[in-house]
């Protein structure tokens, strides 16, 4: 495989982001996206970051389900009891899990996000992830037991 230019691995992550020949062409700065989309190494090269990126934004998703779920509400609660909160005090609290704040005549009504649907996707997910390599598991065991056959 060759080696990329600056501008050719350019082009790849911004085809990837943006799913634009034209869009990653503008900025990347070549002028040939069509005839580079056709040649293997650009395409391994879409693939792969498009593979590292996947697996980040799995992880990132985890990882927000799971503080949807298990996190502390200390900080919203703080927040009912405060009159006018400052932007600082705000920035400086953890407020991941509200998805509403409603403020009327000097009540403040928080809605949370679902922490069961959280916990329930992370479960998903991980059985899942469970029973795609059981599946697999149990593939490549039939494959064995025929290959065996073949050779009794």
């Amino acid at each position: 495989m060759s080696r990329l230019s600056k501008k050719e691995r350019a082009f790849c992550m911004n085809y990837l982001d943006y799913g634009s020949v034209d869009e990653a062409e503008k900025r990347s700065g070549v002028k040939n996206g069509n005839e580079l989309l056709c040649r293997e190494d650009i395409s391994e090269e879409i693939k792969r970051l498009g593979e590292i990126q996947r697996k980040n934004l799995s992880s990132l998703a985890k990882a927000g389900l799971k503080k949807l779920a298990m996190d502390s509400i200390a900080d919203a609660v703080s927040l009912i009891y405060m009159d006018n909160p400052t932007i600082e005090q705000l920035r400086e609290m953890d407020l991941f899990m509200i998805s509403e704040i409603r403020r009327k005549d000097k009540a403040t009504e928080i809605k949370f996000f679902d922490r069961f649907k959280a916990l329930d996707s992370l479960v998903k997910e991980e059985n899942d992830r469970d029973s795609s390599l059981s599946f697999f598991d149990a593939l490549e065991a039939g494959a064995e037991k025929l290959g065996r056959r073949d050779g009794d």
